[in-house]
């Protein structure tokens, strides 16, 4: 970790890229919930704590397939789903709040920080897309756990330029997050 650089926004891990040792992954007790979407994201990220050493290759160890409609990470199919993202990004606030105090290496900190932050936007932004009245409560309710659960995180988060656009519920802040949520579906080429 040590060795890791600063990662820029849009660049993490993700599980289709990782391959963890077995002993490790049973050493940090990993159990994905069942019956549930976006646990890659858990997988990415609870074993994290645990890595000691990580190492790099420029290979493609999976190639993913994206652009079906009935595909999980599709737009339509994600808001249809909110419940189960919301459910794995509360976990990973869980996770994060469990070892924040114990994570002693700033890049580990750091990355952990950031995965947690795009999961955190990702999840604003979708909510912010449904524009109902209970969508919004429920982007509240996702930003007042993250606050109940780690306040350092929390404020780290919300004062970041992507927390600032996607907590707020100005009409103005609305109409920007959607248009750079626009640009940046056609820059990175997701949903």
């Amino acid at each position: 970790w040590e060795e890791v650089k600063h990662m820029p926004k849009g660049k993490y891990l993700l599980m289709h890229s990782m391959i963890y040792r077995t002993k490790l992954l049973q050493e940090c007790g990993l159990e994905l919930p069942k019956h549930t979407f976006y646990v890659d994201n858990l997988f990415a990220f609870e074993p994290l704590p645990y890595v000691k050493n990580l190492y790099y290759l420029d290979v493609n160890f999976y190639r993913y397939f994206i652009g079906r409609d009935d595909q999980s990470v599709n737009e339509k199919v994600m808001i249809k789903r909110i419940d189960q993202q919301i459910r794995v990004n509360k976990i990973m606030i869980d996770l994060y709040a469990k070892h924040e105090s114990m994570l002693s290496c700033p890049q580990l900190k750091e990355y952990m920080l950031h995965y947690l932050e795009t999961i955190q936007m990702v999840t604003s932004v979708l909510l912010m897309k449904m524009n109902t009245s209970e969508s919004e409560a429920m982007r509240d309710d996702l930003w007042h756990y993250l606050e109940e659960k780690s306040p350092d995180a929390y404020k780290i988060l919300k004062s970041s330029v992507l927390g600032k656009f996607t907590k707020s519920h100005n009409k103005l802040s609305h109409k920007l997050t959607m248009g750079g949520y626009k640009i940046a579906q056609k820059w990175i080429g997701f949903n």
